[in-house]
């Protein structure tokens, strides 16, 4: 149960880093919703798109192959100093491939010629891609504190910078993007000191090979998966519009609000369970205990999202609240996910993910194309939670094949299906009821947590 207790406790950390990192975009929403029109919220909202598929992209994979030989093959200098030499012996090459083609990118993107925005979001993302060095080392050394006061640090800076770049200067949505790539040279300054003894600019060529050869079959995977995180934003530009784009953003966004557990979780996660293989109880009481934190997180969340958007939204855009809730629900599967594909990585049998992240995204977007021209943004919410759940389903069926682990499917599925219940019961109701129903179903989830570890003992 310690062990447990440690994975969780440097999730939460992780996930506090996460919150000042998203929530330069969250807290911001006040000024962005009024100072950009709905279209013009759309727009930035792919400008993001671009940026998280390129920053992908352009890790080829590299990062858990980097996690690999750091922490399981303890090549730890030589791991950190290869993936630095590698990163700008082809990033530079790439961004200045990205610059000389922007006009060409931007009409792809926005269906208009806006090549400045691609300009600075391409090198957002190359200096993304460098920053994060720094970032992984700490994550493979679990200083999760240090990890979260770096992160604090450039949230401050780039909320100031937003806020100055937008308000006072009324530089638009070049002035959030300034506002990130300034905060991300920072943060790139300020933690190269906690890891300079791993590095130096050498290339360790046979260890660059088996990076590569680990990471690269993983980056289809990672497309995949991004595509199915973000392709409805650009179907819902061509079907419906830049401002029904806009709002469905605005409400993806309340309802990935869950992400930062969950990706918080996967930070801990990796490391975990390579260093714990074959402790199939510590999987199980993993499981069990994400499902119950999460549920109670998106009912909390949900429950009071009318007063957050009368607070924090600008009228135009409440119609976006309606599809937070099942983003939500997608990120539960989404994190069950994560857990049931551990087995591939410790077996590496890392291939089999890529037939299973290729009928997710097809799942996400075939149904997309009915869903969203005949329903809309919620349509789009419906086919992402359908998406994620066949995700879930396809990583512990054929997992199960070749490491079974009994997890209590069957509880989960349950608690699952009655906290949802219970939430379009009281969605509706008075604000009092509401929190008396956060309250209560806490309650309830904290004893029978409480109940089932009086048992074991």
């Amino acid at each position: 149960m310690g062990k447990v207790k440690s994975l969780y406790r440097h999730t939460f950390v992780y996930s506090i880093g996460l919150l000042f990192k998203k929530a330069i975009g969250f807290f911001l929403i006040p000024i962005y919703t009024r100072a950009f029109p709905t279209s013009g919220y759309g727009i930035l909202g792919l400008t993001y798109v671009y940026i998280s598929f390129l920053i992908l992209f352009f890790s080829l994979g590299l990062n858990d192959a980097f996690f690999k030989s750091f922490t399981k093959d303890k090549k730890e200098k030589e791991s950190s100093s290869t993936l630095l030499f590698l990163r700008f012996l082809y990033g530079i090459p790439l961004i200045l491939i990205l610059i000389g083609f922007s006009k060409p990118i931007s009409i792809f993107i926005y269906g208009r010629s806006i090549p400045q925005y691609i300009i600075i979001a391409s090198f957002i993302v190359f200096i993304e891609n460098i920053a994060v060095i720094p970032i992984l080392i700490l994550r493979a050394e679990e200083r999760s504190t240090l990890y979260v006061l770096l992160n604090t640090i450039r949230f401050i800076v780039n909320m100031g910078l937003n806020v100055y770049f937008v308000v006072v200067m009324k530089l638009g949505i070049l002035g959030v993007l300034y506002g990130d790539l300034i905060a991300l040279v920072l943060l790139l300054i300020l933690s190269f000191p906690f890891v300079r003894k791993h590095i130096q600019f050498s290339l360790d060529k046979k260890l660059a090979k088996e990076m590569w050869g680990f990471g690269i079959p993983l980056l289809p995977i990672s497309v995949l998966m991004l595509l199915l995180d973000l392709s409805d934003r650009y179907l819902m530009r061509i079907f419906k519009g830049t401002s029904n784009a806009g709002l469905y953003i605005l409400g993806y966004q309340f309802g990935s609000i869950l992400s930062l557990f969950v990706n918080g979780f996967r930070f801990a996660w990796l490391p975990f369970f390579f260093k714990n293989p074959d402790r199939k109880d510590l999987f199980i009481r993993t499981t069990t205990l994400f499902v119950r934190l999460i549920l109670i997180m998106w009912i909390g969340i949900m429950l009071l999202l009318p007063e957050i958007f009368k607070v924090w939204v600008a009228k135009p855009y409440y119609p976006g609240m309606i599809v937070s809730p099942i983003v939500g629900l997608a990120y539960i599967f989404f994190g069950l996910e994560q857990i049931f594909s551990a087995p591939f990585y410790i077996h590496s049998r890392t291939k089999i993910l890529l037939p299973i992240a290729l009928i997710g995204f097809s799942t996400n977007f075939l149904l997309n194309l009915y869903f969203i021209p005949h329903f809309g943004i919620i349509g789009a919410a419906l086919t992402t939670l359908i998406a994620y759940f066949v995700l879930a389903v396809l990583s512990l069926s054929i997992s199960w094949t070749f490491h079974p682990i009994s997890y209590r499917i069957g509880r989960m599925a349950l608690e699952i299906i009655g906290v949802t219940a219970i939430y379009y019961f009281l969605k509706d109701l008075g604000l009092s009821i509401r929190v008396m129903g956060i309250f209560v179903i806490g309650i309830i989830i904290a004893l029978e947590e409480w109940s089932e570890r009086k048992i074991k003992r």
